[in-house]
Formats: structure tokens, sequence, C-alpha cells
């Protein structure tokens, strides 16, 4: 947006009247739901404008669900907290078995039984989707039955990367 001495300025909510504020914030609310798949349920007519305020959120909420997943990830698999050298390799040799061996997608990820059916995927979408009555989720709930495959795959992915991350972070410091 161009104000009248000529420099650039990032639109926000504020610029708009009443009406496209609560459109824009249904518009947003339910672009959260769908961000990690295809948004041809999105019927609302926007602006260019109002279309590149909800998309700006895309990376934040990749970013948001990537944090929820490392406390959740650790929780789940038994990742220890501490720097100590032996916590720093047992967290990596977890992390390489969970990977290589594409365990951390099974609900029993020691047996390798239960594919796609892991806790983890419910507690993701929990806390990401419907961590209180008023969440996105909650609100939006129609896209969530059933879960959608872009959904378990983005969550997944969250957890792939995670593991390197952890072991970066600990053998860094």
């Amino acid at each position: 947006m161009k104000i009248s001495n000529g420099s650039r300025q990032r639109l926000k909510a504020s610029d708009f009247d009443d009406v496209t504020k609560d459109l824009l914030a249904t518009a947003i609310s339910i672009y959260r739901c769908l961000i990690a798949f295809n948004l041809a349920d999105l019927t609302v007519q926007l602006t260019p404008s109002l279309v590149k305020m909800m998309t700006r959120r895309t990376s934040h909420v990749h970013g948001e669900l990537k944090t929820k997943m490392c406390a959740l990830t650790s929780s789940h698999f038994g990742f220890r907290t501490s720097r100590s050298t032996a916590a720093i390799k047992q967290n990596h040799d977890l992390a390489e078995y969970l990977k290589d061996e594409s365990c951390f997608v099974f609900k029993d990820w020691e047996m390798k039984s239960g594919i796609y059916k892991t806790e983890l995927i419910q507690a993701a979408v929990n806390d990401m989707w419907f961590a209180n009555r008023n969440d996105k989720g909650v609100i939006h709930g129609r896209y969530f039955e059933p879960l959608p495959v872009e959904i378990i795959a983005l969550i997944l992915t969250a957890v792939s990367v995670l593991g390197q991350s952890s072991i970066d972070v600990a053998t860094d410091s």
C-alpha cells in the first residue's frame, strides 16, 4: 500500500472497515485450517490485498506446528533434555533409528505396527487446531472430518525434521 509521501506500508487489518475486518478474520480462521491442503473449499471472494494478508500466515502456521511438535515428539518418544554427552548420544541414536526406519509413523514404533496410527498425529491435531472450545478446528470442524492426508503429511514432516534439528542444537552447545 502506498502512502501519500510515496513510501510503502504493509496492509493491516485496521486499514479496513468493520465488515471487511470481520470477513478477513473469518477467512484467516478458515485458512489456518486449510493451510496444509487444497484451498478449493475456500469460496469467499477476497481482494488480492486480503488474500496476501492471509497467505502471509502460512509460515507462521508451519512454525507454530513445528514448535508444538518439538514438545510432543520429545515426550512421545522419550528424548532426554540433559546436555550430558550420554544423553545427547542417546537422543541422536533414537532420532536416527526413528528416521532411518521411519518408525515415527507407527502406533507401536518399536514393533512397527499400526502405520499412520500414532497417537502423536492426534496429539498434534488437538494442540494445533483443537486446544480450546474457541480454537479454529472446533469452529471449522468440517475441514477435519475425515482428517486430511495433507495434515498427516505436514505433521509427520515436522516430526522428521525435528529429530535432526534437536540433535544439531544439542551438539552445538
